[in-house]
């Protein structure tokens, strides 16, 4: 078929990522010798022994980019494919085996994908450098009285309602100009005085050259980020380096760096 089904690692042999396409397209189409040659030449002309990594546009700019750096030097060589997709694009290109992996908030359990928790953290608030709240070292919902505020829409799946919670027990309610479901966007329009907002942290250093700065957030919001993958007994040597990767990483991470 020109590509490798196995791989053989300590004596013991897995699959390739490549085999496990091909094993799909066997397991669910019965549609003769002519549709598998079609996958066949379809994965050969893709690089088939590549990773096919989906995830959130923060992590695209924040931690892919060392975790890929420590995958690479252990698979150099191997093709990378990065897709930048929101949370509900991940499920689906994970069931429709267009990602091996994936890296993105936590979602609930789903019927062969496995979800593991990397970490929890909790939220932080952006404003511009020059804000009144930056003078602060801790923000509290008090402080957001009478404020203009960069929101998550109600249906994101984001912490929404933990947020509205918390800002409608707030008195003199802070005023929502814009809402948005993506971390870099929120960030983007506190960069661009537009407001405060109650952010995620991994994309505080991309936007600290820009004139934001983020404290510490005194509130009940928290955001759970997780790995996920097919959870079909079958795991490609690929995804369970890459897994461990994001491991190494996330052992010497930094917020502040």
């Amino acid at each position: 078929m020109g590509f490798s089904l196995f791989s053989r690692i300590g004596g013991r042999l897995n699959p390739t990522t490549a085999g496990l396409r091909f094993y799909k397209s066997v397991e669910e189409n019965f549609l003769g010798l002519k549709r598998l040659k079609q996958v066949a030449d379809m994965i050969r002309e893709e690089a088939s022994d590549g990773l096919t990594v989906a995830c959130m546009p923060v992590f695209a700019t924040t931690l892919l980019p060392p975790v890929l750096a420590d995958f690479v030097e252990r698979h150099p060589g191997v093709p990378i494919t990065v897709d930048s997709v929101k949370v509900p694009e991940v499920l689906v290109n994970l069931q429709n085996h267009k990602a091996d992996v994936a890296l993105s908030l936590a979602f609930p359990a789903v019927a062969g994908i496995e979800v593991e928790t990397l970490l929890k953290v909790r939220a932080s608030c952006a404003m511009p450098a020059t804000h009144r709240l930056a003078k602060k070292k801790t923000v509290r919902p008090a402080d957001l009285r009478g404020e203009n505020l960069i929101g998550w829409p109600p249906n994101s799946r984001q912490p929404y309602e933990a947020e509205q919670s918390l800002i409608s027990a707030t008195e003199d309610r802070p005023r929502y100009t814009v809402f948005t479901d993506t971390a870099h966007t929120r960030y983007a329009m506190v960069a661009g005085g537009l407001g405060v907002s109650i952010v995620e942290p991994f994309a505080a250093k991309v936007w600290r050259a820009h004139g934001v700065v983020v404290r510490p957030f005194e509130a009940d919001i928290e955001y759970e980020y997780a790995m996920s993958y097919r959870s079909s007994g079958i795991r490609s040597d690929l995804v369970a380096s890459f897994r461990a990767s994001v491991k190494r990483v996330l052992e010497r991470y930094s917020f502040d760096d």
